[in-house]
């Protein structure tokens, strides 16, 4: 059977399309303009993981920020022990594992799909190589992230507060 090249370049310019439009919806990406959008997604990986299909361990070297486009994923602290402990679950539009980006520290938890999820991957390298050929957008990028950042690392600060609080 052939394939009708005219068709076909339809259905995948119509799937980047709404790739796009999800990106864009992703507070990550929100400040970036459709076509610098464009031009980041061709540097994504997308993968579909299966229900309970680990998506990294906790001290694995980190490569990628992951972005969930759909389903859920639960991050847990293994601990050494055989009760994890839950951290939280992400639903579809959220992302995870950004200090890979960054860092070369080891996974600080493991990640697991709750069900079955589609997930889009921004590697290290990749993000290297991107932001030397579109440095405007890389540094916007990077603005972004660190402001998210620096809002969850605010939180969790009060969360620890509110913790010590409670001990005394």
């Amino acid at each position: 059977m052939q394939v009708n090249t005219i068709w076909d370049n339809f259905f995948i310019k119509n799937n980047r399309a709404s790739i796009i439009d999800f990106l864009k919806s992703i507070d990550l990406f929100d400040n970036l303009k459709s076509r610098e959008i464009a031009r980041l997604e061709r540097t994504l990986h997308k993968r579909i993981y299966k229900t309970g299909e680990v998506i990294f361990n906790e001290g694995d070297p980190g490569a990628a920020l992951y972005i969930l486009r759909s389903g859920e994923v639960d991050i847990v602290i293994k601990n050494n022990s055989d009760n994890p402990i839950h951290l939280t679950k992400l639903t579809s539009g959220m992302f995870f594992g950004e200090i890979a980006l960054f860092d070369e520290v080891p996974r600080s938890a493991t990640v697991i799909a709750s069900e079955d999820s589609e997930i889009i991957a921004l590697s290290k390298p990749d993000f290297i190589l991107f932001s030397k050929k579109e440095p405007s957008i890389g540094i916007k990028i990077c603005m972004k992230l660190g402001a998210i950042l620096s809002t969850r690392l605010i939180a969790t600060n009060k969360q620890i507060e509110k913790l010590k609080l409670n001990d005394a």
